[in-house]
């Protein structure tokens, strides 16, 4: 590994500083489930390590008026066996379950999860059908933006010099909404995702229709994406009139998988297509 300056600001003003001060050849360590294994590869090789696990009040889950906000230094395993957001974002919670192991878990944070940019994120497409937001806080100012503005490409994120991400805002989703998260890779635990699927789909409580519908894809295009074009198609109808064979068209259409060691882009069009029909048979009641 190479050698490398090592840093633990207590605030996430020095932090920022710090991040300005060292640009490229700085990196956050959080968690450091994917940093440290990068760095030990060689494929990253940062001359400044940031430690901000000293910084105080950026590892809260908290519950207000809006939805739930998250530190970005929460844990995955304290977001894995959080009662509250099992009751109301049971998607998290599950997305949360499938991470690596228990130690993993313990070590990995939830902005470490989503800065890392992976298209293989199992936090990602969650928050996407969540409608999740970012604050990302830099030297002088902060600000907000949506998850899905956020990640722009493998391992690149919309953070500015000086910029890193404080919190997750997730707001409530609207009443009789239901959620689920799907998993395919190669082994049941302890594997990044071939392809992974969120979608969350909101019904009227007296007809049933289906008013409004968020799908999410992950592992099959350069960032975890919606698919807005399947939305369409789940949104303003009743059960009996969503067509699932138009579903799994819009999802092959609405993707871009490639072909690596995990499995096929053919097999990634196949099976993103039937995870989705799925997950919208679970959730209306037809499967």
């Amino acid at each position: 590994m190479k050698p490398f300056q090592y840093y633990e600001p207590e605030t996430l003003e020095d932090a920022c500083l710090l991040l300005s001060k060292f640009g490229k050849e700085a990196r956050i360590l959080a968690g450091g489930t994917d940093l440290l294994v990068q760095m030990r590869k060689g494929s990253l090789t940062p001359g400044h390590v940031i430690n901000i696990k000293k910084i105080k009040d950026v590892d809260f889950i908290r519950q207000n008026s809006d939805g739930y906000r998250l530190g970005a230094l929460a844990t995955i395993s304290e977001i894995a066996a959080h009662d509250g957001l099992e009751k109301t974002f049971p998607i998290m919670v599950s997305s949360a379950r499938s991470i690596g192991s228990a130690q993993i878990r313990n070590l990995a944070t939830l902005g470490g999860n989503v800065c890392n940019a992976s298209p293989s994120a199992d936090m990602s497409p969650g928050l996407m059908v969540l409608e999740a937001n970012l604050k990302v806080v830099g030297p002088s100012n902060s600000r907000v933006l949506p998850i899905a503005d956020f990640l722009v490409g493998p391992g690149r994120v919309d953070l500015g010099e000086g910029e890193m991400v404080s919190e997750v805002i997730v707001p409530f989703p609207p009443e009789n909404t239901k959620m689920i998260y799907y998993k395919l890779g190669p082994r049941k635990a302890m594997d990044c995702a071939v392809v992974s699927v969120a979608v969350a789909i909101s019904l009227n409580g007296v007809t049933g229709q289906c008013e409004r519908a968020r799908i999410a894809l992950g592992a099959v295009a350069p960032t975890p994406i919606r698919v807005r074009e399947a939305e369409k198609l789940v949104e303003g109808r009743g059960v009996e009139e969503i067509s699932l064979v138009q579903i799994a068209e819009a999802v092959r259409h609405g993707i871009a998988p490639i072909t690596d060691v995990r499995g096929s882009a053919e097999y990634r069009y196949d099976t993103a297509a039937t995870l989705t029909v799925r997950a919208v048979q679970t959730l209306i009641g037809l499967y």
